[in-house]
């Protein structure tokens, strides 16, 4: 019954993963960010069909109907007040490593599934 229902919700969930991908535009499929220990590139598109369509995942200030902002907007070179909020929006570096290698810990040790790399060397590559 329990594979039914894994098979059930894998062939539902195709039209959506097919949405996620289908809104990335070609030149953000995959995105490459400089860092001082080397070169990340991030595969847009991959992570799109991982999650059904919850891109506000990673783009948390995203809202609908309106465009997606780059991620340094608000997170600079160093931790930064939030205008009209008692918040500060993490250094960039932060952020990055909060989401990316958070996400991929949490999946490796709490779904049991493989996940992206946690170690530095296989992310920043000079």
């Amino acid at each position: 019954m329990r594979y039914l229902q894994s098979l059930l919700f894998g062939l539902l969930s195709i039209p959506l993963l097919a949405t996620a991908a289908e809104v990335i535009p070609d030149d953000k499929a995959v995105v490459q960010f400089q860092a001082k220990n080397g070169v990340v590139t991030f595969n847009h598109a991959l992570h799109a069909t991982l999650r059904t369509n919850e891109c506000e995942t990673c783009h948390h200030t995203h809202e609908p109907g309106t465009p997606f902002n780059p991620c340094s907007d608000c997170h600079k070179k160093k931790d930064t007040p939030v205008p009209g909020f008692s918040v500060v929006a993490p250094k960039n570096s932060k952020a990055y490593h909060l989401k990316c290698k958070g996400c991929h810990d949490y999946t490796m040790k709490e779904l049991a599934k493989p996940a992206g790399p946690t170690k530095c060397k296989l992310c920043h590559i000079k």
